[in-house]
């Protein structure tokens, strides 16, 4: 009874780890921040980025759920000329993110045996940590603090696909575009903004 009760123990515990995959990742965004249903607005484009770490559960073989947490800098830029000087305003928003995906995993023949194209959609909500404004006019540079003008929490969707590169023992290097839009409000001012934003994201699957 009890090699028994053990052995179901040990089975168990090595599908649970079968199902269970978790790595991190790092990558470069376009922001920007836009009104509801605009995927841009036609300010210039701000440089982000997002660092952070992803457990994947796998209950199926080709269909997973992926949970990550990561720390992204949003923002956006406008550029303005008055009498010839040149301005720059750079919004900065920083936050703690947690998207929950659903993700599928499909197997192309044609790509190898080492690929794999995946593909991904599912909600994300964020927390601001802190949030500040930039202006430079010619070689002078004013910064303002502006948490107390910004909303605490971003909720939203994000979607995109991507390609696994598989090298052995369960460990794969991961490449995915992504882009995310908000569907809350983040400006306390202009309550018709929402956060967008576009990049490329590569990861490490242990």
């Amino acid at each position: 009874m009890l090699v028994s009760v053990l052995t179901i123990m040990v089975i168990t515990s090595q599908n649970l780890k079968a199902q269970f995959e978790y790595g991190l990742h790092a990558g470069m965004n376009l922001e920007t921040q836009a009104k509801l249903g605009q995927l841009w607005n036609n300010c210039d484009f701000y440089q982000g980025y997002l660092l952070g770490g992803f457990v994947e559960y796998k209950p199926f073989k080709n269909i997973s759920f992926q949970t990550e947490l990561n720390y992204q800098k949003k923002g956006d830029k406008s550029v303005s000329t008055v009498e010839g000087v040149s301005s720059v305003t750079r919004r900065e928003f920083n936050y703690l993110s947690v998207p929950l995906l659903l993700k599928t995993t499909i197997h192309d023949a044609g790509l190898g045996d080492k690929f794999d194209l995946t593909f991904f959609a599912g909600p994300y909500a964020g927390y601001l940590t802190t949030a500040n404004s930039r202006l430079k006019t010619g070689d002078s540079v004013t910064t303002k603090d502006i948490d107390n003008e910004a909303e605490k929490f971003d909720m939203g969707t994000v979607f995109g696909g991507g390609i696994k590169y598989k090298l052995g023992n369960g460990a794969a290097i991961i490449a995915e575009l992504r882009y995310e839009m908000g569907l809350s409000k983040i400006d306390k001012q202009d309550q018709d903004l929402r956060n967008k934003g576009a990049g490329i994201t590569i990861g490490y699957r242990f």
